[in-house]
């Protein structure tokens, strides 16, 4: 069977329309993508319809801008369409562990893999429905170079959307239990983690699970990982250095946004994470 292939290479991108595959618009550290991976061609008034292949190719773009948003720090992405297998490659990509997101579309369902440039297996062949959702796993690369690899159900035309995230090492934390069911997060081992420096302000909450959060200004729900040396006073929380806090103090916090984290899946939005370095109460 003929793979159509594809590759993300340093400083270039390969791309190709060939048949019904194309190959969209890919981002990362491998290369800084145009926002076009292929150009469509131009209409010219001379009557003639409008060439099909550039539709189908613009309605690619436009579907593949809006899938695995927002874009994450580090990541390698890309696209493709195709109604047989399709390759396409990240040469760029280096050794290390990554989470693998893809979405797809068309399809009832597509059997995804990951290899080497080599051949070597990276994630073994697994079937993800196209449904919507995100397929997630985690890979690790020993060699430079990866190969996702699609081939659609019963031959219909697919569209794939596509990344490599760089792993975030897992958070060394510990959850205390307080009064009421509340849930704190603490830092185990370092005073908080790391992630892009941010100031929120809010009011000191809980989700469902009982974890604390910060109902942010601006509508977000962010759950709080405090500085080790943190407690619980029944339901109070009492950091190192600061206030006691207790649920429904309006504060203001500096620390840091987390990386989403599954090993705190107990608290409902270990997706959205702050670590707080200090918090003070709004007069």
């Amino acid at each position: 069977m003929r793979i159509l292939r594809s590759w993300l290479v340093p400083a270039v991108m390969l791309a190709a329309l060939t048949g019904c595959e194309y190959s969209g618009p890919a981002e990362g550290q491998a290369a800084k993508a145009s926002t076009t991976a292929t150009t469509a061609p131009r209409e010219v008034a001379t009557g003639q319809a409008a060439d099909p292949r550039a539709a189908e190719v613009q309605a690619m773009e436009e579907w593949s801008r809006r899938q695995l948003q927002p874009e994450l720090p580090g990541q390698l992405a890309g696209s493709t369409m195709s109604n047989t297998r399709v390759a396409y490659g990240f040469a760029g990509a280096k050794p290390g562990r990554y989470d693998v997101h893809f979405t797809c579309q068309g399809p009832t369902e597509t059997q995804l893999s990951l290899t080497t440039q080599a051949g070597g297996e990276v994630l073994a062949p697994v079937q993800v429905p196209c449904d919507g959702a995100v397929f997630k796993a985690q890979v690790a690369l020993s060699i430079r170079g990866v190969e996702f690899l699609m081939n659609p159900a019963d031959g219909a035309k697919g569209r794939y959307a596509f990344r490599l995230v760089p792993a975030s090492p897992a958070l060394e934390a510990t959850v205390l239990q307080g009064t009421g069911g509340l849930k704190a997060v603490v830092n185990a081992g370092q005073a908080s983690a790391p992630g892009p420096a941010a100031e929120l302000k809010g009011t000191l909450g809980r989700d469902k699970a009982g974890c604390a959060i910060l109902q942010a200004e601006g509508g977000n729900d962010y759950t709080l990982i405090f500085p080790e040396g943190t407690s619980l006073d029944g339901g109070t929380l009492v950091l190192p250095a600061g206030p006691r806090l207790t649920g429904g103090d309006p504060l203001v916090l500096t620390g840091n946004r987390v990386p989403a984290d599954e090993s705190l899946s107990m608290c409902l939005n270990y997706a959205r994470l702050y670590s707080v370095e200090s918090a003070a109460i709004i007069p």
